[in-house]
């Protein structure tokens, strides 16, 4: 449907330059072309839309949008938190962590709280009911998460050449979140394999790269690394300043070098 869409949209220069089509959504900038006139044209090729509606106070690409009292656009979550979960399935539960964080750009320290909830369960056939440790850690962080929903940002982020990573690691995972203009725009979290023996240095290491890796994804070039690794700064830095090279021995040679 989207293909089909942008080549009914690109038969109309002027409803091609003020529109960007989606799956299910096609966002318009009404300066350009009025939603009537785009709604007769979708129909001129027998294709049939929902009702027009605003941004701010609509939803547009799974996201709830309102403006604050800056007048800033501020996506939240759109679909709603389960509250009574009982005797949930392995397959339940997977499908209740992927509503969670889904398609978010920012869910914060519910990324990592699904992903650990979830390989708690592993052992457990997608059919037969969770453990009770399982099904308690759910209802905590479904009951955190009524009150302190870490889905939010800005709707519109400007195209800019600079960001911020923030990166951080644990004997747990690796977190990672990119800041442009002083806002959050796109956070990732991972779980380290149940066989990572790295030393923290080289997880933390691992967690750089990945935060570089997702500015490098938003055409950011000029990117100011956060580490709390004192020992990664210093490779960072020693890299960067071509000095010297970087010495290390062991099994995180390779990682470290790259």
């Amino acid at each position: 449907m989207t293909k089909i869409l942008k080549t009914v949209l690109s038969k109309d220069e002027k409803i091609d330059s003020a529109t960007q089509s989606y799956i299910d959504d096609i966002l318009l900038d009404e300066s350009k072309v009025t939603s009537a006139a785009l709604v007769k044209h979708l129909a001129n090729y027998g294709l049939t839309t929902k009702e027009p509606e605003p941004l701010d106070g609509g939803a547009a690409l799974g996201l709830k949008l309102k403006s604050d009292s800056t007048g800033d656009l501020i996506f939240s979550r759109a679909n709603r938190i389960p509250h009574a979960v009982s005797k949930v399935t392995k397959r339940e539960l997977f499908s209740i962590c992927g509503k969670l964080t889904g398609h978010y750009p920012v869910a914060g320290w519910l990324r990592i709280a699904c992903s650990y909830i979830k390989r708690r369960a592993n052992g457990t056939n997608w059919e037969e009911i969770v453990d009770d440790e399982v099904e308690k850690m759910l209802k905590e962080m479904l009951s955190r998460l009524t009150n302190e929903d870490p889905v939010k940002g800005k709707w519109y982020v400007p195209k800019a050449t600079k960001g911020t990573v923030w990166c951080d690691a644990s004997s747990i995972g690796y977190g990672v979140l990119l800041e442009v203009n002083g806002n959050a725009v796109e956070d990732a979290a991972w779980l380290r394999k149940p066989s990572d023996f790295d030393h923290i240095n080289v997880a933390e290491l691992e967690a750089v790269m990945k935060g570089v890796n997702m500015a490098i994804k938003w055409n950011i070039s000029e990117i100011e690394v956060i580490t709390d690794s004192a020992t990664v700064a210093g490779w960072i830095k020693t890299v960067l300043s071509e000095e010297r090279k970087v010495h290390t021995k062991g099994a995180a040679e390779l990682i470290v070098k790259r």
